[in-house]
């Protein structure tokens, strides 16, 4: 194996390290391959395009502080194009990789579930390089002990102006589609599963 090779495969380690001991306290860590966020995107008034983030990790503490973290560069609208444009000209991916979401669940709550349980739960949004306040309404289920099922129960509303998102990152998307009226907005949604962290 070559020299550069080696290096590579060592960063490569490191990285997946890193990203493992990040949430080596938790007390949940999010089950990548049966979580998702989803969001609707409206062109023209009335058409609707769904898109969904591939990649999402987080984790609860034991303390029951919440992370969230949607890796903007893993969004899919099933066109590989308008993913490509979607994270060049709006998201900005190689300044804003990622998005991320801060909240604090009460764990005395939480373990009093038996089933599942709708819940209010303030948390703090950081997108863009600009962190607001949001509202996640929630379904929180209980499975099997060992794992959480939490899912939106109203979509968010995500206005892009409200983060500092310039209106020329919208006209640029939009000019790659013959001018097309793009809504600033979009509704978002999610399923979280949750696993315990051994």
């Amino acid at each position: 194996m070559s020299l550069t090779r080696n290096i590579t495969a060592i960063f490569l380690l490191l990285l997946i390290t890193s990203a493992n001991n990040a949430f080596a306290g938790s007390k949940y860590v999010i089950d990548g391959k049966n979580s998702i966020v989803n969001f609707s995107t409206i062109k023209k008034q009335y058409v609707i395009e769904p898109a969904v983030f591939d990649n999402v990790k987080g984790s609860i503490s034991s303390l029951g502080e919440v992370e969230i973290i949607i890796d903007l560069s893993s969004v899919n609208t099933s066109v590989l194009i308008r993913d490509t444009r979607i994270q060049d000209l709006f998201f900005k991916i190689v300044k804003f990789p990622q998005a991320t979401i801060k909240a604090k669940i009460d764990m005395k709550k939480l373990k009093s579930i038996s089933y599942y349980k709708q819940m209010e739960i303030p948390a703090i949004l950081n997108f863009y390089g600009t962190s607001k306040e949001i509202k996640l309404d929630v379904l929180i289920a209980k499975v099997y002990r060992k794992k959480l099922l939490i899912t939106s129960m109203k979509p968010i509303i995500i206005n892009a102006n409200d983060y500092g998102i310039p209106a020329k990152n919208l006209i640029d998307l939009s000019q790659t589609v013959a001018g097309i009226s793009l809504s600033s907005k979009a509704a978002v949604n999610f399923v979280l599963s949750f696993k315990h962290n051994k």
